[in-house]
C-alpha cells in the first residue's frame, strides 16, 4: 500500500527536489520509505511513498525496476493473488529477488503486457515506465478501490498521482476550483461518477481503465479493460447452488485478503455486511494464527442511532477482541478542516467522521489492515429504498401475488423493528416500500424506468429490469465510487489499509449473474448473503430487518454541540457564489431543523462541507505543503 506520483515533462527537466516535494504530499500514507527515480535527461520521473504490507524489507521499496532497467513501476495497492501469479511466472523463467507483490506485478507486466490486467485479483493503481518504447502505462483496478488522478499541465506536462495534493505542488499546474464540480455539488447532483474533480484540469482516471502516454506528453490510447454484463443471468441456478457458490467465493476472497506481513483486523459496524466478514474471518483465525481485532463506532448516549448492542452480539458470538470509540461532535469540529484536507473534495455525509475515528482507533491498537463489508449493498440490492424497484419489477412481470406476499413480509418486519426505538425514523424509514394496497391499485406500473444517463456496464433501462438497473448504476457510478473515496482517504490518513472482500472480481461476476430472486427472496434483501452466513454470526444479526448504515447522529449534534460551528458555515458568505445556494432557503432549513419540525441535517451538511473545503482552498493548503496542516497524531 502506498502513494505514488509520475511526471512526464517534455519541455522542462524535472528537478529531484520537486519530485520529492510531490512525493512528500503523500507522507501520511506511511512512514516507511520515500524514493524517487528520474530518467536520463530528467524529463520522466516516478516517486513513491510506501506503507509496507507485504515484504516489509527495504528490498521491496519503490520505484522498482527490472534487472535490466527496461521497466520501472510505482504501485499503490495490493495484488492478492500474487503467490499464484509468482508460481506461474517462475515456471516461465522469471527470477524474483523479493517476496513482494510489486515485483510480481512488474514481472506480470513484462510477461503479458496489457493482458496482465485481467489476471490481477486486487486493488491497484500503478504506472510503468517502459524505457524501450519510451512510454508510460497507467492502469486502475476494476472498481476504483485505489485512487488515480491525471493532470495536463502547461508545456505538455503530464502528472499522475494517488492524490491531487501531490499534483498541485507542481508549478505547471494551476490550482483553481472547477466551476463544473461546484455547480454539480451545489445543485445536489454530485456523484463522482465521471472524470470531473473539484480542481480544474485534474481528472479522476476511470476505474477498470488503462492508458499509454508518450514521452512527449500526449495520450496515445485509453481503454476500458473490464465491463460487467448485467444481462447475462444464470436462470438455471438453484437456491442451494447459489448459496454454496457464494459462500465458497466469499471464503476464498477473505483468505486472499489475509495475506500480509502486518497485523490484520476488521471494521465492525454491527450491520449484516461487516458482521459477516468478521464471522468468515473467525473461521480462518485458527489456521491463519492471528489475533482478531474489531473496531467500531458507537453512541452510548443515543440508542436510536447506536449499533452498540449489535456490535456486542457479534463480539460475544465470535470471541474477537473488540475496540470501540464514541465519536465526539466537538472533536469533529476541531478536525473537520484536516478531514476535508485528506478527503480532497467535499462530501455528503458526516458519517465519514465515524470511519475516521475507527481508522485512528485501529492505529492506536497497532492493526494495520482492516477488512470491511463495503460493496455488498450495491452488489446484492441491500439498500432498503431499492425494495420499491423489486416491487415494480414484479408488477412489470405480472407477478402480483408474489409482490403482495413479499411486500407484506417486508413491511411487517420493518414495522416491528421500528417499535424498538424512540424516534425510529431517525434510524430508518419503516414506510420505505409500497403497501399491499398501493400495489393492488397500481396493477402494472405505467411509469417509465427511472435511470441516470449511464451506458457502459449498466443493465438496460426497461420494465422488469428496474432493480438490476439501479444496482448496476450504484456499483459503477453513483454510490460505490464515493464510498470507496471516503474509505481510502480515511484509512490512509492514519496509515491503515482497507480491504474489501465483497469486491473480489470473481465474487462480483458471480453476483452479477444471480437472478433477482436471489437478491430479494421472501421479502429479505441480500437473501443469498443472509443464508450463506450460516452460524458465523448471531441469528439476530443474520435476520435483522432494519438498516441504519454507518450513520452519525448529526441531527442532534446540529441542535446542540455543533450549533454555533455549523451555523457559521451554512451562512458562510463564500457560498453566495455557488449555484444552488440560497441564503433565505438555507435559513429556513436551519430554523426548521432547530425547531425540531424536520430533519434537514443531510442538506445542511452539504453546505457545511463545501464551506470547509472552500476555506481550505482560500487558506492555500493545497500548495503550501504537508508542514502547513495539523497532525492526525492527536
Amino acid at each position: 500500500m502506498c502513494g505514488f506520483v509520475g511526471v512526464i515533462s517534455p519541455a522542462v527537466p524535472i528537478r529531484d527536489d520537486l519530485l520529492s516535494a510531490m512525493r512528500d504530499r503523500l507522507a501520511h500514507r506511511g512512514p516507511d520509505n520515500g524514493s524517487n527515480w528520474i530518467r536520463n535527461g530528467g524529463r520522466v520521473g516516478l516517486a513513491h511513498r510506501r506503507l509496507s504490507i507485504i515484504d516489509v524489507s527495504h528490498t521491496a521499496d519503490q520505484p522498482m525496476a527490472t534487472a535490466d532497467g527496461a521497466l520501472r513501476i510505482a504501485f499503490n495497492g495490493e495484488i492478492y493473488n500474487y503467490i499464484e501469479l509468482r508460481s506461474q511466472l517462475t515456471g516461465l523463467g522469471h527470477v524474483f529477488q523479493t517476496r513482494s507483490d510489486t515485483e510480481v506485478l512488474l514481472a506480470a507486466f513484462r510477461e503479458w503486457g496489457e493482458g496482465a490486467l485481467l489476471r490481477l485479483n486486487g486493488m491497484f493503481a500503478f504506472a510503468v515506465w517502459d524505457e524501450r518504447s519510451r512510454r508510460m502505462f497507467v492502469a486502475r483496478d476494476r472498481f476504483g478501490e485505489k485512487p488515480l488522478f491525471v493532470a495536463q499541465g502547461r508545456l505538455n506536462t503530464v502528472l499522475l498521482a494517488s492524490e491531487m495534493k501531490a499534483i498541485l505542488v507542481h508549478p505547471l499546474i494551476r490550482c483553481a476550483v472547477s466551476e463544473g464540480a461546484l455547480d454539480r455539488f451545489g445543485s445536489g447532483t454530485w456523484y463522482e461518477d465521471d472524470e470531473l474533480t473539484f480542481f480544474e484540469g485534474i481528472e479522476r482516471f476511470p476505474p477498470a481503465s488503462a492508458a499509454w502516454f508518450r514521452e512527449d506528453g500526449t495520450e496515445e490510447r485509453r481503454w476500458r479493460y473490464w465491463t460487467p454484463d448485467y444481462t447475462s443471468v444464470n436462470e438455471g441456478l438453484t437456491p442451494r447452488e447459489a448459496v454454496e457458490r457464494f459462500s465458497e467465493l466469499l471464503q476464498r476472497s477473505v483468505r486472499l485478503r489475509l495475506r500480509a506481513d502486518v497485523p490484520i483486523g476488521s471494521s465492525l459496524s454491527g450491520g449484516l455486511d461487516s458482521s459477516v466478514i468478521v464471522g468468515y474471518l473467525t473461521r480462518e483465525r485458527g489456521a491463519a494464527n492471528f489475533a482478531q481485532n474489531t473496531f467500531s463506532a458507537v453512541f452510548p448516549d443515543d440508542p436510536t442511532m447506536s449499533e452498540g448492542k449489535e456490535v456486542d452480539a457479534v463480539v460475544a458470538h465470535t470471541g474477537v477482541n473488540s475496540y470501540q470509540v464514541a465519536p465526539d461532535p466537538l472533536r469533529l469540529a476541531q478536525e473537520s478542516a484536516l478531514l476535508h484536507w485528506h478527503q480532497e473534495e467535499p462530501f455528503l455525509s458526516a458519517s465519514i467522521y465515524l470511519q475516521w475515528c475507527v481508522a485512528r482507533l485501529a492505529r492506536q491498537h497497532d492493526t494495520t489492515v482492516l477488512l470491511d463489508g463495503q460493496g455488498a449493498d450495491e452488489l446484492l440490492a441491500g439498500y432498503q429504498f431499492y425494495f420499491r424497484q423489486r416491487q415494480l419489477d414484479l408488477l412489470d412481470q405480472g407477478r402480483l401475488a408474489l409482490a403482495m406476499r413479499e411486500s407484506s413480509k417486508f413491511n411487517r418486519r420493518l414495522r416491528i423493528a421500528s417499535e424498538q426505538y424512540v424516534g425510529s425514523q431517525r434510524r430508518f424509514n419503516a414506510s420505505v416500500a409500497y403497501s399491499a394496497e398501493e400495489l393492488r391499485q397500481m396493477g402494472r406500473p405505467s411509469s417509465s424506468v427511472f435511470h441516470q444517463p449511464y451506458s457502459l456496464g449498466t443493465a438496460p433501462a426497461k420494465p422488469g429490469c428496474r432493480l438490476r438497473r439501479t444496482i448496476s448504476e450504484a456499483l459503477l457510478y453513483n454510490s460505490l465510487p464515493m464510498l470507496l473515496r471516503y474509505a481510502d482517504r480515511n484509512s490512509m490518513a492514519f496509515s491503515r489499509e482497507g480491504r474489501l472482500p465483497f469486491l473480489d472480481y470473481d465474487m462480483v461476476d458471480f453476483c452479477i449473474s444471480l437472478p433477482d430472486d436471489f437478491y430479494v427472496r421472501n421479502g429479505w434483501q441480500k437473501w443469498v448473503l443472509r443464508v450463506a452466513s450460516g452460524n458465523t454470526i448471531p441469528r439476530s444479526i443474520r435476520w435483522r430487518a432494519d438498516k441504519v448504515g454507518y450513520a452519525a447522529p448529526l441531527d442532534h449534534w446540529l441542535r446542540s454541540k455543533l450549533h454555533d460551528w455549523a451555523h457559521e458555515r451554512v451562512m458562510d458568505g463564500a457560498l453566495e457564489i455557488v449555484p444552488g445556494y440560497n441564503r433565505q432557503r438555507v435559513t429556513t432549513l436551519w430554523e426548521e431543523h432547530q425547531a425540531g419540525h424536520c430533519n434537514h441535517s443531510w442538506e445542511l451538511w452539504r453546505w457545511i462541507s463545501l464551506s470547509e473545503w472552500l476555506g481550505i482552498y482560500r487558506a492555500g493548503w493545497w500548495r503550501a505543503g504537508a508542514a502547513s496542516r495539523p497532525s492526525t497524531e492527536q
